[in-house]
């Protein structure tokens, strides 16, 4: 039978009105010397992230920290997962780590928002077809790269995705939390054996069949949660959205027809979902083909990779206010009752509990010593730029405020208005025939744009107004100048 939730609390020493547990570090707090804490930005089940300023570089970084008494570390595979990924695309730059006698701790290159929550800036929750496709083509980029060193992922999810933070990188997406991942093949590089049981490992939302059943998960296990995610990128919600329990879940997705969620997504994707479908445990996926399923899709729909993505269109109605409160970059994942071991997991014998055979951290450490590379000429060069995102809320928030002073300011009817805006509106689209940028509109390359400038009106019309006199001034010179003779050739036209 199920424990109900009070016999959980009084097994975790809990009780309804507990306060949570201090946090590890505070604002302002060294660690190594080298580190300071600038906030907090996200926390889990297992410990807590922090937004830190390298003295060394002067750079933000991500600092992980656990509780060096918690009883299932899981640091010490983030960091060996990390290492291995280094120099592939959509990985953080590792910085260092190292433990002492109250927590362990990695340190990270930081980044932006993630997926989560950019998906719910979007006033109908939703991605475009654009958005979703160039997500979907670099998420499974990176987990063919952890595949490609023999670990799996297993806990595919938005919020495990983040946008980069600088200029350089905010178009790039980056796989977070490594903390679930397995490694799947030996020292021989071969495909281990399955294990009979393995325990349910992930997020219910986005798991797969076989992670409900709590068989031994593959390498289509992280492609299954891949494809959850594009459906709910495209209708903002999956069919077990509201199912809380994690068994009616798994027999929810067990038993509903995938096929139906194919009129949601590209035609295309119907070869993506047929592929997965036939893998199993033992099976490569062949990642050309899938990669190759986004490519067409963009083709067919005509996205262009440096199209802007839905939270660069500044002027578009389906961007909601983004607040500092939803600054969650990185956040961690946030363990399940299930992983815990506390709820709606199989209790498993303890050779099958153990995640990793040891030749997979053999000669892993969380020291000090040796883990912390000096800082890359170029990285210290990024430490003078300007995180994009809190940028792009500076320019939203401006805007918004200089919109408001000029509709009080400006008592313009609608009548003198409209032969200005609509002079705005031809010129603006002969320059776009034209091919040039205005350079407020800046290159699509420059993200996230910046506020459109057809909220600052008065700064638009000011040299339109100059070109209009200009113009008009030609005009008059026009009609003092002699009218040249007549000719044929200028009968004919006239």
């Amino acid at each position: 039978c199920r424990p109900s939730l009070g016999a959980l609390r009084t097994a975790l020493g809990m009780s309804g009105a507990a306060e949570p547990a201090a946090d590890i570090l505070s604002v302002t707090d060294l660690v190594r010397e080298r580190w300071r804490v600038l906030k907090k930005i996200g926390g889990g089940g297992f410990g807590e992230i922090y937004e830190v300023l390298d003295q060394l570089s002067q750079v933000s970084v991500a600092l992980k920290v656990e509780s060096a008494q918690q009883p299932k570390q899981v640091l010490k595979m983030e960091v060996a997962v990390l290492k291995k990924l280094q120099g592939k695309d959509h990985v953080c730059r590792f910085v260092g780590c190292g433990r002492n006698d109250r927590f362990n701790y990695v340190v990270m290159e930081l980044q932006g928002r993630n997926l989560a929550d950019l998906r719910r800036t979007m006033s109908r929750g939703t991605f475009s077809i654009s958005t979703t496709l160039r997500l979907g083509r670099q998420i499974l980029e990176a987990i063919e790269s952890i595949h490609s060193v023999g670990f799996l992922h297993r806990d595919i999810k938005p919020s495990n995705f983040a946008m980069g933070r600088l200029a350089s990188t905010c178009r790039c997406c980056y796989m977070l939390d490594f903390g679930l991942a397995r490694q799947f093949t030996n020292s021989s590089q071969e495909v281990r054996p399955p294990r009979p049981v393995a325990g349910f490992r992930g997020t219910v939302r986005y798991a797969s069949v076989n992670a409900h059943k709590n068989k031994e998960m593959g390498r289509h296990d992280d492609l299954w949660s891949l494809f959850y995610m594009l459906v709910e990128f495209m209708v903002g919600q999956l069919p077990w959205r509201k199912v809380k329990d994690k068994e009616q879940v798994g027999n929810l997705k067990d038993t509903y027809d995938h096929r139906l969620m194919l009129k949601h997504l590209p035609s295309e994707f119907s070869v993506f979902l047929d592929h997965i479908l036939i893998l199993d445990y033992f099976t490569k996926p062949d990642y050309q083909l899938l990669i190759s399923v986004f490519d067409n899709a963009m083709k067919s729909h005509n996205v262009l990779e440096n199209d802007p993505y839905d939270w660069e269109r500044c002027d578009s109605d389906d961007l909601l206010a983004i607040t500092a409160s939803a600054n969650t970059a990185q956040q961690l994942t946030r363990l399940t009752p299930a992983y815990l071991g506390m709820a709606n997991a199989s209790v498993l014998p303890g050779e099958l509990q153990r995640e990793n055979t040891e030749d997979v951290l053999q000669g892993e450490r969380l020291s000090d010593a040796d883990n912390c590379p000096p800082i890359p000429a170029h990285h210290q060069h990024a430490a003078q730029g300007a995180d994009v995102w809190e940028e792009m809320d500076r320019n939203r928030k401006h805007a918004a405020a200089q919109q408001k002073q000029q509709s009080t300011s400006f008592g313009c009817n609608t009548a003198t208005l409209r032969p200005l805006l609509q002079v705005l509106s031809e010129d603006e689209h002969s320059q776009n025939q034209g091919g040039n940028q205005s350079p407020n509109n800046g290159s699509v390359q420059s993200s996230p744009r910046r506020v459109r400038s057809e909220t600052m009106f008065m700064d638009r019309a000011v040299p339109l107004l100059r070109r209009m006199r200009h113009s008009q001034s030609l005009a008059f010179e026009k009609r003092l100048a002699p009218e040249p003779k007549p000719t044929i050739e200028r009968f004919l036209e006239a």
